[in-house]
């Protein structure tokens, strides 16, 4: 898949604007647009080329997997992008979802980009553009950072009973990195770092009685962590 044409179209595509293959300069390009859109990476209509975010973000994954600096491709995506992907596919699976959650505990203001829960847990997300490059000891700050939000988060459970958390009093929070790109780790401080691809098998994969990653139980008056 070739670098310079994938950068375009995430660039044309910016901010859902539409474009034309007349906007492609190079007829190199032209001729490798048809094998964007047999992956489904471009629609095709009436001769007008578009991009949903989740076709933006699955193919600036393709990118960095195929060799494509995170910095590079990351350019053309926005903040916004993650989280509204992260949130539509947890809908779709039946989670309630905040973006942008904030709140005040005594240490100060804390804000989780996507806080999701269904029946079973509850996960605290933390969209990153990218980590790949990210030495060990950068990853466990990131890891810690997430933690110390769920954490001052598991203290206050009448927030979540306002969110109609059902009985958020003993429910485990599952702190979690999304990010862009295949990871070098699969975990940092117990914490799961999750790239956009693998989002969905790792929502139906993922069990809050894994004693490898880290939770975080709602009480009231104490708090309780598990890392094994």
């Amino acid at each position: 898949m070739a670098v310079d044409l994938g950068l375009k179209l995430l660039e044309l595509s910016r901010n859902g604007h539409r474009f034309n293959v007349e906007d492609l300069q190079d007829s190199g390009q032209h001729a490798q647009l048809s094998s964007y859109v047999r992956g489904e990476f471009v629609s095709l209509t009436d001769g007008s080329l578009s991009m949903a975010g989740r076709q933006r973000l699955m193919l600036a994954e393709k990118l960095i997997h195929g060799g494509a600096d995170p910095k590079r491709v990351s350019r053309f995506l926005a903040w916004q992008e993650f989280e509204e992907f992260a949130e539509d596919i947890l809908k779709e699976n039946g989670f309630s979802t905040r973006k942008h959650f904030v709140f005040t505990p005594t240490a100060g203001r804390r804000e989780i980009d996507v806080l999701a829960w269904s029946d079973t847990f509850i996960l605290a997300i933390d969209c990153k553009h990218w980590v790949r490059g990210f030495s060990q000891g950068r990853m466990a700050q990131v890891a810690a950072a997430q933690i110390e939000r769920v954490v001052a988060l598991a203290r206050r459970p009448e927030l979540l009973h306002r969110l109609k958390v059902a009985q958020p009093v003993g429910r485990l929070i599952i702190p979690m990195i999304l990010a862009l790109g295949e990871p070098s780790m699969r975990l940092a401080e117990g914490v799961p770092i999750v790239s956009v691809s693998k989002l969905l098998s790792f929502i139906y994969g993922v069990s809050p009685m894994d004693d490898t990653i880290r939770t975080v139980r709602v009480s009231y008056g104490g708090l309780q962590s598990r890392l094994t």
